[in-house]
Formats: C-alpha cells, structure tokens, sequence
C-alpha cells in the first residue's frame, strides 16, 4: 500500500540572455532600493549629529548599525552581479525549490524518491528529473 509523503524539488533554470537580462533587472533594483535606504540613514545620521542634546547619542549607534548592514547587503548584490555576468548560455543554475508530493511504496530507493528536479528555460518546463 503506497503512502503520499511530501518533499522539496528542486527548481534549475536554464540559463538564457532572456533570463540574464531579468536577472540583471531584479538585482539593480534591488540595489536602488538599498541606495535609497542608505540616503535615508545618511540623512538621518546628519540629522543625530546635529543634535546638541546628549540623549540623542545612543539613538545614533542605530543608523550606524543599520548603515553598515545595508553597505553588507549592497556588496552582496553586486557580487551577485558579477557572478551573472560569468553565467555561459545553456548552463542551469538553481532558481529554488518547490513542495512535491511522491508515492512511496515498499521497495522503492528513498534517495531516487527525493532527487526531483524542475528544469525551466524562459518560464517553460523542458524537462522533470527523478
């Protein structure tokens, strides 16, 4: 008597300059997104230091804090850049995963019930491995 269990299959896109160029969309704003953030708290900053009052000191370790952990995700993204740009045409790269569910039964080889991958080349299923 087979039984339902779910798993996590993975999505893999075939790289395509379609795709790099959504890619590429994706990550640039992103990247303005953080710039406008960081001109927020650059704003704010100035803002703190102009105070006289002395209460207001300890509110400036919070944009300074917020500041350098957006400039972290900032270097992220354009890491993340540069490493699109090396992308070659044809190769797959993992896009992220998906609930499945699989029937198992006795005698089935549990590592093949879980290995499950999607392969999409510009939003088209080309093909299912199991």
């Amino acid at each position: 008597m087979p039984i339902a269990v779910n798993r996590s299959v993975t999505v893999k896109a075939v790289v395509t300059e379609e795709l790099k160029r959504q890619l590429a969309s994706d990550l640039q704003s992103a990247l303005a997104r953080l710039e406008t953030e960081l001109g927020h708290l650059d704003a704010q900053e100035r803002r703190e230091s102009e105070r006289d009052d002395r209460s207001a000191a300890p509110a400036a370790d919070a944009p300074a804090g917020e500041r350098r952990k957006r400039q972290q995700q900032r270097d992220q993204l354009l890491a993340r850049m540069r490493d699109l740009a090396r992308l070659e045409e044809g190769q797959e790269i993992v896009q992220g995963t998906v609930e499945g569910e699989v029937q198992v039964r006795p005698g089935d080889d549990w590592t093949r019930l879980f290995a499950a991958e999607i392969v999409v080349k510009d939003g088209k299923v080309v093909a299912i491995r199991e």
